[in-house]
This record gives structure tokens, C-alpha cells and sequence, in this order.
């Protein structure tokens, strides 16, 4: 696994806080061979990790659908930029290239791919490490909201562990790289167990 795909936001309104967590990631990711897989963008923290990545000389593979391959909105400094029809083409490609998960701060679509990745490890589509970096407390509503999930029985408890939350860049990628694949209950045989 050498391809790390980072979901991050593309607002240009993002606090700068934010945007040193992401250019660090970005230089730490390529100071340990990782290669970055993202949306493609050039702006917001999006941009800032893919600039911190080529800062120090790694490998940038941007995935961006058609709509959205535009001057000013699509990073020119991709090594690889693919282009897909749609949004969803875009996930998909994006998840099939790679081997592991980081979520920086981020809006509606950072979310969203956040939620499928785990999704998709809870039915068993991949077992890949999944971390959310929790920069100062950003996720910490929707990490409370799990914790919700659990409690009013709408999942189980063994599902918070689908993911990984840290605090710092470093955290992320060392919680990556001595990740050890846990089997997880079959959630569609336990289904059918209780249809």
C-alpha cells in the first residue's frame, strides 16, 4: 500500500489552521514514500495537501469528474490527473487506488466520502485503515454522533473501531502504518439471521 487517498475540503474559506495541518500531512506523506490519491482540486485544503506532497517530491494522483476539470478548480501540478463522468466514478476510482484512508477538516463531500469508505468496510468491501484527524476537536460532534449510533442501538459497538481518530498528522500515517486488518462481524449474514 503505497497510495494514501486523503479527503479534504475545497472551500478557499478554510481556516489557516487547517491548511498547515494539511500541507504537513502532504510533506510527511511523501517523506515516507506514501503517494498521494485526491479530488484533484487546487484550492482549499485539498490544494494545500497536494502542494505539501509535491514540496518534498512525491507523487500526486488527482481524480476529478469532468465537470469540475476547469482552470483554477483542477491542480495543474498532478502528476496523474484522471478525469471521470461523475461523481460517483470519481469515489470509486479514488477507492480503488488505494490502500488506505485520511479525512482531513472538510464540508458536505469531505463527509461523504468519509461515510461511504467506512460503509463500505462495515459490508466487507475492504479492510483497509480508515483515520479521521481530528484537528483541534473538528470531528468531534460527528464522532459524538457515532457514539449515538451505538447507544440508541441503530449499530454496533465493534463498528466504531472501522475507523481510527487522531490528533496530529504523525498519528495518522504511524496508526496506518502498523495497522493490523481486524475481521469484522458479517453484516449481511447477521441480517438474514435476523429477517
Amino acid at each position: 500500500m503505497k497510495n494514501i487517498c486523503v479527503f479534504a475540503a475545497s472551500s478557499r474559506d478554510a481556516p489557516e489552521k487547517y491548511h498547515k495541518t494539511a500541507s504537513s500531512l502532504g510533506r510527511m506523506m511523501a517523506e515516507r514514500g506514501y503517494s498521494l490519491v485526491y479530488g484533484g482540486g487546487e484550492a482549499g485544503l485539498m490544494g494545500s495537501v497536494a502542494k505539501g506532497v509535491k514540496e518534498l517530491g512525491g507523487r500526486v494522483i488527482g481524480v476529478i469528474p469532468e465537470k469540475l476539470n476547469l482552470p483554477g478548480i483542477a491542480f495543474c501540478g498532478c502528476d496523474e490527473l484522471i478525469v471521470t463522468d461523475s461523481m460517483h466514478e470519481r469515489k470509486s476510482t479514488m477507492e480503488r487506488l488505494s490502500g488506505a484512508y485520511i479525512a482531513l477538516p472538510g464540508g458536505f463531500g469531505t463527509l461523504e466520502e468519509l461515510l461511504e469508505v467506512i460503509t463500505l468496510k462495515q459490508l466487507g468491501y475492504h479492510n483497509s485503515p480508515i483515520v479521521v484527524l481530528n484537528e483541534d476537536g473538528f470531528y468531534d460532534m460527528l464522532l459524538g454522533q457515532f457514539e449515538s449510533c451505538v447507544r440508541e442501538n441503530f449499530t454496533k459497538d465493534v463498528y466504531i473501531n472501522l475507523f481510527y481518530s487522531a490528533k496530529t498528522e504523525s498519528e495518522a500515517l504511524d496508526f496506518i502504518e502498523n495497522h493490523v486488518p481486524v475481521k469484522y462481524p458479517d453484516k449481511l449474514k447477521e441480517a438474514l439471521r435476523h429477517g
